[in-house]
């Protein structure tokens, strides 16, 4: 499945969230790679390292295709220097300008990272731009097909990273692999995604991975999940489970015929039955049947009244 949201599966907001324990930069840069292969415009706006680290490990023909939007240098404007991209021009306008500057075509946003706009910006401001950059880029002749955005979730509240996930598309949690997957040839992080399907499904799973070269994804499935030690190996077969109970859930025949003997309730009796037949003459009549429980007292009607 992660090799799939690379290859280009899920549209709109994907979210990469990483901790201080696993980073998830090597993993954003996969998708910019596997972007550019595509032959999609790739514009990178970036904030918290400078372009010259962001630029490093990519092959040189990758690299020489991003369009890097430097929001590192100087995003506050203290020292004057124009080219640089600014805090307050993260709008929908300010994204779209700076779209309409590279070529037509499809176009991947990467940006590197929320977190540090989150830190920076209005919440709602920067939810409402995350939602609208792909309309008003549709209206300026754009097209962008995704919006993949690093997120540190250690750094932000639990309800403000929930609202984020409810915004994206796609979730990939990146977290370390167990101990013993971490050698040269094996995975060294693992993904935990979440996909929302255009249909309204959402599936969910596990891939260990690891990062090549030229950041080149290789996956390594799914974790195993180890079969507890009194399971054997026909437990998946029918187990009778009414045998372990202290009490007879079945019915022998003589309790059976006595159950069918039993009148049901509301059931209507011979004679109503027959009176229900007759011709009617214009006139009604009353039919009360008493249950058992009824405590009728003909000197007092009114006796159950509180009166």
């Amino acid at each position: 499945m992660l090799g799939e949201l690379v290859a280009g599966a899920a549209g709109g907001l994907v979210l990469i969230q990483d901790t201080v324990d696993c980073e998830g930069r090597s993993l954003l840069k996969t998708f910019v790679a596997a972007s550019v292969r595509r032959g999609e415009s790739v514009h990178v706006f970036g904030f918290e390292i400078p372009e010259e680290e962001f630029r490093a490990g990519f092959d040189p023909d990758v690299a020489a295709q991003l369009l890097y939007q430097d929001g590192f240098t100087d995003p506050l404007c203290w020292n004057g220097k124009t080219g640089g991209f600014r805090v307050e021009e993260f709008s929908v306008l300010g994204v779209v300008t700076r779209l309409q500057r590279g070529p037509v075509g499809s176009a991947t946003i990467i940006l590197d990272s929320l977190s540090w706009l989150l830190l920076r910006r209005p919440v709602p401001a920067l939810c409402q731009t995350l939602a609208q950059i792909p309309r008003a880029a549709a209206n300026a002749g754009l097209r962008v097909t995704r919006i993949v955005v690093l997120l540190h979730g250690d750094l932000h509240p639990l309800g403000l990273v929930d609202t984020l996930h409810s915004l994206a598309r796609a979730v990939v949690w990146v977290g370390p692999a167990p101990e013993g997957m971490r050698s040269k040839e094996d995975a060294h992080q693992l993904a935990s995604m979440l996909q929302r399907k255009g249909s309204g499904k959402v599936v969910k799973k596990e891939e260990y991975f690891s990062i090549l070269t030229g950041f080149t994804l290789k996956a390594f499935g799914e974790p195993t999940r180890n079969t507890p030690p009194d399971e054997d190996a026909d437990s998946h077969s029918a187990v009778d489970t009414a045998a372990y109970l202290t009490f007879n859930l079945q019915l022998s025949d003589t309790e059976r015929q006595a159950r069918d003997r039993v009148p049901l309730p509301f059931h209507f009796s011979a004679q109503k039955k027959s009176s229900l037949l007759e011709a009617s003459a214009g006139t009604g009549k009353i039919y009360y049947e008493p249950d058992a429980t009824d405590d009728l007292d003909e000197e007092d009607p009114d006796d159950d009244l509180d009166v």
